[in-house]
């Protein structure tokens, strides 16, 4: 079927900041809003577990189908993009509730999707394609999964946490540099920038510079984004958490 083809309909490409990014933000937002309508609901209900069950299922399995279409055309499947790093966590927090894994999605997922959303990396590929509506699906999880847990579960957010994730994510990024270059060196995958650490996307190279002065754009985005994201989750977490 088309709508799983890896190739894209060049009569209906994604490019960014076009009509087609508009219909992407807009779903992304119809998403949001069914979120926050429900997730009292949800939280409340007998079957809570059982639909946070459901939901890991579903998204893991989006994920798998992601994987054979990609590995199908021949590209190289490797989920070490921060946010597929988060998506991942994502599933496994809504199975386990573990509020270590939380703390880590509340700052990487909701920075992670906003910004993907902003500037979406997942080739060209419209509203025809399954991948088109994956990254929605994937990008939305890592934004509302978090949230909910701050807002329904009471999870905290605190200094020492801010200051954990900033350390971690510094730390993954350095690995990533390790693994992006032997990737290239290996010729397994050449043109290997995982994290963006070999430089950011084209769309946005004149705001960010190139490698390796844009690793230092990007730290001081990070620490913004994050305090930014920091301060409204302490803020609430001192208002509402138990």
């Amino acid at each position: 079927m088309d709508f799983f083809s890896y190739d894209y309909n060049p009569n209906l490409r994604f490019d960014m900041f076009t009509f087609m990014h508009l219909i992407l933000f807009v779903i992304f937002i119809f998403v949001m809003v069914i979120f926050y309508i429900f997730k009292d609901n949800v939280y409340n209900s007998k079957y809570e577990k059982q639909i946070r069950y459901s939901l890991a299922a579903f998204l893991f399995l989006s994920e798998i189908i992601l994987a054979f279409i990609e590995i199908g055309a021949g590209e190289i499947f490797l989920p070490f993009h921060l946010c597929s790093i988060s998506f991942l966590l994502t599933i496994v927090l809504l199975i386990t509730n573990n509020e270590k894994i939380f703390v880590f999605v509340f700052f990487t997922g909701i920075i992670g999707g906003i910004v993907s959303f902003a500037i979406p990396e997942f080739g060209n590929g419209g509203y025809d394609r399954y991948r088109f509506y994956q990254f929605i699906l994937a990008h939305s999880a890592i934004i509302y999964v978090p949230i909910y847990y701050v807002t329904n579960y009471k999870y905290r957010i605190d200094i020492k946490r801010f200051i954990n994730v900033v350390i971690i994510t510094n730390v993954l990024g350095f690995i990533m540099i390790g693994v992006n270059y032997i990737l290239i060196v290996t010729k397994f995958y050449p043109t290997a920038n995982y994290m963006f650490t070999m430089g950011p996307p084209p769309e946005v190279e004149s705001v960010f510079g190139v490698f390796p002065w844009h690793l230092f754009v990007f730290e001081g985005v990070l620490l913004l984004s994050f305090y930014i994201i920091f301060y409204f989750g302490n803020k609430y977490s001192k208002k509402y958490s138990k």
